[in-house]
């Protein structure tokens, strides 16, 4: 079997990315930054294979993601409050959450804003348990917990819990203990 050469890039033009931007954004919910981002990576995989200027069409990102923004397709804070309820209904910490959102350009102010509601304790220790009864740590796996204590510590720590919320759930005696003492605070 003969395997052809990889297929070039598209030529990034005005108009080659606004249709770009919209093909985005009708697939997925964008922050401006990841966005923009996005959009870079097309012009620099075209100016790389054509050798075209790219300062025109970096402008012409900008312009994109400004209109987009003033019609309401783009939205940084709701993005971010979406991120938040989706993430924490998946079990992550307030860290992990500040980080991704960072990572999916959004601007910094709209992340110190949404800081009240990650920095949570028990937000946080919720996401914990949700987190534990995904992955069957602590209360929630099947025998031998004692031998697996520092490996569960570890996985929560490694999603972003401190280690007082990691260790109240991964020392719970059993699941129904767990939900009772966080129910009672």
């Amino acid at each position: 079997m003969v395997r052809s050469a990889p297929r070039p890039p598209a030529r990034m033009t005005e108009r080659a990315l606004t249709d770009a931007a919209l093909s985005y954004l009708s697939r997925y919910a964008s922050s401006s930054g990841n966005l923009r981002r996005v959009l870079a990576r097309k012009v620099a995989r075209s100016v790389a294979h054509y050798a075209d200027d790219s300062a025109p069409l970096l402008a012409t990102i900008d312009v994109l993601v400004d209109r987009h923004a003033a019609s309401g397709a783009i939205d940084d804070k709701l993005y971010a409050e979406t991120q938040l309820r989706k993430l924490r209904r998946r079990g992550a910490s307030g860290r992990a959450i500040a980080q991704r959102l960072a990572a999916k350009g959004v601007p910094a102010d709209i992340i110190i804003e949404q800081a009240a509601l990650l920095g949570d304790r028990g937000q946080d220790r919720a996401a914990a348990i949700m987190l534990a009864r995904r992955k069957r740590l602590g209360p929630f796996r099947q025998g031998l917990r004692a031998e697996h204590r520092l490996r569960d510590l570890g996985a929560l720590a490694r999603a972003g819990f401190d280690y007082t919320v990691a260790a109240a759930v991964v020392d719970a005696p059993d699941a129904d203990a767990l939900e009772k003492s966080f129910a009672g605070e």
